[in-house]
């Protein structure tokens, strides 16, 4: 409370031109608004919609669902893996062109796949910079394998907690950089994590956590997570506004 009064006071000062607003003190009143969002496409079988400014997609694993991608209008992706069907490309990222340009990126490996089992799982990230104000935000995708807690296969547990443990490092590593940071992605998992940091958002109007969540730096989230429709996949798409 006490640091927006602070800001508040400061702004009429500079209206009332006795502060001078120079141009270091402008920058640190600005506020840069961003939308995020996630979606789990279903192995590219739903449709991409332009839901946010940055967008986590999950299951973007099929040559249908990377040509949908490439269609969609007005974003920039990231797909870091050298051929389209790369199993760390199914974690793609994107966001507003026009808006946004990428000044950093990374891909972990979390651990390898297995035949009927899963593929090889990863946690990918972008750095940010919007166009207008300057200011940076680290986003971060990632989709867990299935079935680990629903209490038919309980030895997929222990690779569940492997990649846990790398997302928990990457979130770790972006912080520490001084930088705001939102996760997103599929966690197969009904339950919100406690990460270091980081504050998961409630979806509103919605009872108990969903797989698919998002967790924002603490400070920095405006509201609950909105859900949105399906657009044909069996995973709802969900998005949340951030300041920062």
């Amino acid at each position: 409370m006490l640091k927006l009064l602070s800001s508040a006071v400061l702004s009429l000062l500079f209206s009332l031109g006795l502060m001078p607003a120079t141009p270091e003190r402008t920058a640190a009143l600005a506020v840069t608004t961003t939308t995020v969002a996630t979606h789990n496409t279903l192995h590219g079988e739903a449709t991409l919609k332009p839901l946010a400014d940055v967008i986590g997609w999950q299951e973007v694993d099929t040559s249908a669902g990377h040509s949908k991608l490439g269609a969609l209008e007005n974003y920039d992706h990231f797909r870091p893996g050298e051929n389209r069907l790369d199993a760390r490309n199914s974690i793609a990222i994107s966001w507003r062109k026009n808006k946004y340009d990428k000044t950093g990126d990374g891909s972990r490996l979390t651990h390898g796949g297995e035949a009927e089992v899963t593929p090889s799982r990863f946690v990918n990230w972008v750095v940010l910079k919007n166009k207008e104000t300057g200011a940076k935000l680290a986003f971060i995708n990632t989709h867990y394998l299935s079935g680990a807690w629903n209490g038919e296969h309980p030895e997929r547990q222990e690779r569940w907690r492997t990649h846990n443990a790398v997302v928990h490092e990457v979130v770790a590593d972006l912080r520490g950089r001084g930088l705001p940071v939102v996760l997103v992605g599929d966690f197969n998992r009904p339950l919100s994590q406690d990460i270091p940091g980081m504050n998961h958002l409630r979806t509103a109007g919605v009872d108990g956590v969903p797989i698919d969540q998002l967790y924002v730096l603490q400070g920095i989230g405006t509201g609950p997570a909105e859900r949105l429709e399906k657009f044909g996949s069996d995973h709802f798409a969900y998005t949340a506004t951030v300041a920062y």
